[in-house]
């Protein structure tokens, strides 16, 4: 019998992240939700706080990034995330790094400020802007392309798509009106998303 997977984590882009990649490769796990404000299990785990973590067997891994290349690795007769050539997979490198930089940045100056309690009308324009940059050029990108890399979705959509799905279903910031490309591709993306 095959080793349980196991991911605990709540409801960030991170933890959207891991559920579609599994949910994409079609890899059964259990999603264990713990209280934001509780990290005793992350802790105990690992030796820090961060979400997701994932167990699987003696393996135990805290990073999405990190998560997401174990299942690539571990599962190879499953939909690859990082399949290609090397061009293709500095391609998605690329999105990746620029997911944790500048889509991630507006996201987190508005979180920040909501756990800490105090407001920064200046500091949430920024992020509107930024944020507004941020889908002009996935629009542009997805305009004429049904995946950020390549014809088939791999780890820079699946690193992407959550973030402007969680600035959406969180009510984060205020996105542009004209995301039609964006929305869609979305959409796909986190139909693999069965852990909510």
């Amino acid at each position: 019998m095959a080793e349980p997977l196991i991911v605990y984590g709540f409801e960030t882009s991170n933890n959207f992240k891991v559920r579609v990649g599994l949910g994409y490769k079609g890899i059964p796990y259990e999603f264990r939700t713990i209280e934001p404000s509780d990290r005793t299990e992350p802790m105990r785990l690992t030796g820090q706080p961060m979400t997701p973590v994932m167990v699987h067997g003696d393996v135990v891994l805290f990073d999405s990034a990190a998560i997401l290349r174990y299942l690539d690795a571990n599962f190879p007769d499953t939909p690859q995330l990082y399949g290609g050539g090397y061009e293709t997979l500095r391609e998605i490198e690329s999105w990746e790094g620029w997911a944790r930089t500048e889509m991630a940045a507006p996201l987190l100056t508005v979180v920040r400020q909501r756990i800490s309690g105090v407001e920064d009308p200046a500091a949430r324009e920024e992020a509107i802007g930024q944020m507004s940059s941020v889908c002009a050029r996935l629009e542009s990108r997805l305009a004429d392309h049904e995946w950020l890399v390549g014809d088939q979705m791999t780890a820079a959509d699946v690193t992407c798509a959550p973030v402007i799905h969680r600035v959406r279903v969180a009510d984060i910031l205020p996105l542009p009106a004209a995301l039609e490309h964006t929305l869609a591709w979305t959409a796909r993306v986190m139909q693999y998303d069965s852990g909510s």
